[in-house]
């Protein structure tokens, strides 16, 4: 049996991009976390699964949270957040979605490995996860995009505890929450 020993070259690599994040950008998406009314999120693919999984602790913590595309998904308006995870900034599906967000007037945030990218300079806010993606085999010794999906992952349920505190909400609170209709 083969030795189980790259989770700490998966670690490593973890670290170097979570420790290159911005705090301005950081404190931005905070922010306009805290003052949405409802928060949108999309993905494809593993991404999916990371805003999937983001949207499921908002709502644990009382934040009324959606995920595009699932038929109870309500209209975005204006005093909404639309995240956007897309390691390459450049899927289309996904720019159709922030562009007509935009349209609504929502506010747009991408946790992306391309700022530069058509959603990076279409969003009103931009995470950079610096990365390889599956377009790009540099940055990470992991198949894939699974570096920007990790990353995004870890990030985004950092925030959570930063939502709990700042929300008083404790894990009691959370559980209540939690889906009881499995």
């Amino acid at each position: 049996m083969a030795e189980i020993t790259n989770y700490r070259l998966i670690l490593d690599e973890i670290e170097q991009t979570l420790s290159n994040i911005k705090s301005e950008e950081t404190s931005t998406f905070f922010t306009q976390l805290l003052d949405a009314k409802n928060v949108f999120v999309s993905g494809k693919g593993r991404s999916g699964f990371v805003a999937n999984s983001f949207a499921m602790r908002l709502n644990q913590l009382g934040k009324q949270a959606h995920v595009v595309g699932e038929s109870t998904t309500p209209s975005i308006h204006q005093e909404d957040l639309f995240v956007v995870i897309s390691g390459s900034g450049s899927t289309a599906h996904l720019k159709i979605l922030v562009e007509k967000a935009k349209e609504s007037g929502a506010q747009v945030v991408v946790l992306t490995t391309q700022p530069e990218s058509p959603i990076g300079t279409l969003a009103d806010s931009v995470i950079e996860l610096p990365a390889g993606t599956k377009y790009d085999a540099e940055g990470s010794a992991q198949p894939l995009g699974s570096l920007f999906e990790q990353a995004s992952q870890i990030f985004l349920d950092s925030l959570v505890l930063n939502l709990m505190e700042k929300l008083s909400v404790d894990e009691e609170t959370m559980q209540q929450n939690h889906a009881n209709l499995e």
